[in-house]
Order: structure tokens, then C-alpha cells, then sequence
């Protein structure tokens, strides 16, 4: 009976913690097709510089239904944190206003978020914002990225690193 009550106690358990996480679980970590995992992983291991204020060109990554496509464009920065208007580049090389392509954030989405840290940039990258349309919208900033040092430097065998010197 005892061995009953506690396997039953922990399939529970599992149950309550495999539920939690799907629920809470990011469209992101499930995978996007395109461009937006080559940049967000590169952004995340690298790291980006301080985006002084000012405009900047940037690439605009727009997903949709798990797929992203890479646009360029253009953002206004003031201390550390996207100010409008963002604009996005023509075929052409013109620039419009992205509020071309999207009417508006999802307002249902927007009473979610801290408004204090939305438009805040971290790593080169903007927080990923959602619209009306239900596409999400991520800004990196690719001319201040960190540079690529490469891997890092495996250490030698304790053996020859730690060689003795006769103390």
C-alpha cells in the first residue's frame, strides 16, 4: 500500500511538472525555421556592445507560424532603449516605417509586459515584440556585436600543465 501511495504521489508529481512546462514554454525553444536562430544564438554566445543613442542600422527578424525571415532596417536608440520610428529597407534602399507593415503591438500582449524594460536592449537585441497580426519582431543590432574570438582554449593535460619542478 505504501509502495502504491508514493508511486501514485510521484507520477503526480511528474504529471504537475511536464504540464507546467508546456504551458510556460516559448515559442522560441520549440525552434524557428530561417534566419532568427543563426542571429539569436550568435547574439546570446557573443555579446554586443552598448548601442549608443542615436540611429542604427540593425536587421529586423519577423516570425510567423515558426518561420522567420531577415529584413535591414533602421532604429533610434536613447539611453539603451528603442525610441521611434524604426523604419525597414526598401528593395530599392529606401526606408519605410515599419508601422507600414504592422498596424499596431497586440494591445492583449502589451498589458502583459513590464513597460518599464519593453524597449530596453540587451546582448545587441531588442526584447521580441508581438502584433496585432500575431507576428513576433526582434531587432538586432549586428554593427555592435562583440567580435569572434573563437572557441575557447582547451587547458592541457593535468600532466603537463602541472609539471613537477623539483619543490
Amino acid at each position: 500500500m505504501k509502495f502504491l501511495f508514493t508511486s501514485l504521489l510521484i507520477l503526480l508529481i511528474c504529471f504537475q511538472g511536464i504540464s507546467q512546462t508546456q504551458g510556460a514554454q516559448s515559442i522560441f525553444s520549440t525552434g524557428v525555421s530561417g534566419c532568427y536562430s543563426d542571429y539569436y544564438i550568435t547574439f546570446h554566445d557573443r555579446g554586443a556592445y552598448e548601442i549608443p543613442d542615436g540611429e542604427h542600422e540593425a536587421v529586423l527578424v519577423v516570425i510567423n507560424q515558426g518561420k522567420s525571415e531577415c529584413y535591414m532596417a533602421k532604429a533610434n536608440v536613447k539611453n539603451g532603449q528603442l525610441v521611434s520610428p524604426t523604419t525597414i529597407q526598401k528593395a530599392d534602399g529606401t526606408y519605410i516605417p515599419v508601422a507600414r507593415m504592422f498596424k499596431a503591438l497586440d494591445q492583449d500582449w502589451l498589458e502583459e509586459q513590464d513597460l518599464e524594460t519593453l524597449y530596453t536592449i540587451t546582448d545587441g537585441m531588442s526584447n521580441v515584440f508581438q502584433t496585432q497580426e500575431k507576428y513576433h519582431v526582434r531587432l538586432f543590432f549586428h554593427t555592435f556585436i562583440h567580435p569572434d574570438h573563437g572557441g575557447n582554449k582547451k587547458a592541457p593535460p593535468a600532466n603537463v600543465l602541472l609539471k613537477s619542478d623539483g619543490m
